[in-house]
């Protein structure tokens, strides 16, 4: 059988590299895909276990002393606002990171579509190329059937090159949006991390201060008062049992008279 052309076998290493560029593509977006959208669920766990322990920090604060319930109040309403935070960065995520990269699924789709028009052409060169050589075997002297097969695969060659430049210049647009699109995607992550946490910094901030700003001389000083209580108490009910003691003492002598 007559050998491919070196221009051909060029075309089908050309093939194989967009082939394995492809699947690179395919592999590791859906694997980053996967493993962003680990991270932003992970997020939101951690922001419904924020929002119980705001719960928890406020239904104990109503048991504690004036300064020291205004500050544990304070606290949770600083926490919970950065679990506000916390919910715009989650759906950020998924608009700005994780749907983008989903996408990628239907852009290799199409791209498989080009590359599969392309290797059709190249099969249907192939072909030509093998009848010819067939043609040629059989009727070494039938020129008008030899040029008849000559120029099919004149025609599929051209089909073949055609279809290569074309997916030359489908597969260079793919590339370059794909670089493009990485940059955007991991600066968007960045961006959205930022914020929250510039965000959160400041509201943490202000958690802190109004946690370290609780007066405890004061709310020592507001107990005081029910420990006097208390002391009076007791200091009564030692004054009332000494005073029944003294009656007791009184009734004993006038028995011995």
């Amino acid at each position: 059988m007559m050998s491919r052309a070196p221009d051909a076998r060029a075309r089908d290493s050309q093939t194989r590299q967009i082939q394995e560029n492809i699947n690179n593509v395919e592999k590791h977006f859906g694997d980053m895909c996967q493993l962003f959208a680990g991270y932003v669920r992970k997020t939101a766990r951690l922001r419904d276990k924020a929002d119980l322990l705001v719960r928890e920090i406020s239904l104990y604060a109503d048991h504690e002393t004036p300064n020291l319930k205004r500050g544990m109040k304070h606290f949770a309403e600083q926490l919970a606002k950065i679990q506000d935070y916390r919910q715009a960065e989650v759906e950020r995520l998924e608009a700005k990171v994780i749907e983008p990269l989903k996408s990628y699924g239907a852009v290799v789709k199409r791209k498989r579509e080009d590359l599969k028009l392309t290797q059709s052409a190249r099969d249907r060169e192939s072909k030509q190329m093998a009848q010819l050589e067939r043609t040629r075997q059989r009727n070494p002297s039938d020129r008008q059937i030899i040029s008849q097969a000559e120029t099919e695969l004149q025609r599929a060659t051209m089909d073949a090159t055609r279809s290569t430049r074309e997916l030359e210049e489908t597969i260079d647009e793919f590339e370059k949006q794909k670089i493009q699109d990485i940059k955007k995607i991991f600066g968007e992550f960045v961006t959205v991390e930022m914020s929250f946490h510039a965000k959160a910094l400041e509201v943490y901030t202000n958690a802190y201060q109004s946690i370290q700003s609780v007066d405890e001389e004061e709310d020592l000083e507001h107990r005081a008062p029910s420990h006097q209580r208390r002391k009076e108490e007791e200091d009564d009910d030692e004054e009332s049992d000494s005073e029944e003691e003294d009656d007791d003492d009184e009734e004993v002598t006038d028995d011995d008279n």
